[in-house]
């Protein structure tokens, strides 16, 4: 009765997170300007290189973070299909993207301590999905995919409602 209770629990706990997902994903004023769903979904889920196809130097500033956080909902949605699909192989590699993008530069949107905090807390979740995925663990990997989506909209709330807010004062 109790692995039916927890299984139903994470269960609903995924869907809700698919169902976020798939609302940033196709909610126009998260797309970034230029670049259709379509066009974003059939990019490839990996950090920019410094290249001058990247973002860098000659983009705008914010159309290179868009690129850049365009590029994290990639990799997001790439662990949420192995998720769905049971493909751990996925969530896997998908939560490797996430950590080489954590060592860009660009991840990097402040440097407050509480905005370090919450980037090192990520991390650490993003290191656990891996873990477990590795380990072939479904239900843990289910439940540290929910706990890596946690730490991302805390850490988003954050931005928009103190670093964005101090910037536009």
């Amino acid at each position: 009765m109790t692995v039916i209770k927890r299984s139903a629990r994470i269960s609903g706990l995924v869907a809700a997170v698919l169902a976020l997902l798939l609302l940033m994903v196709f909610s126009p004023a998260l797309s970034p300007r230029g670049v259709s769903a379509e066009q974003a979904e059939n990019k490839v889920a990996t950090p920019p290189a410094n290249d001058e196809g990247s973002a860098d130097k000659k983009d705008d500033p914010g159309q290179a973070l868009a690129r850049f956080m365009r590029q994290k909902l990639q990799a997001s949605n790439s662990i949420l299909e192995g998720l769905c699909t049971e493909d751990l192989t996925m969530v896997a590699d998908g939560a490797k993207t996430l950590m080489k993008m954590s060592g860009e530069e660009k991840w990097r949107v402040s440097n407050d301590i509480l905005y370090r905090r919450y980037s090192t807390e990520f991390v650490h979740a993003v290191e656990e999905l891996e873990h477990e995925a590795k380990d072939n663990d479904m239900d843990g990997t289910s439940l540290a995919w929910v706990n890596v989506t946690m730490k991302c909209l805390k850490c988003h709330e954050w931005v928009r409602n103190t670093v964005l807010a101090e910037s536009a004062k």
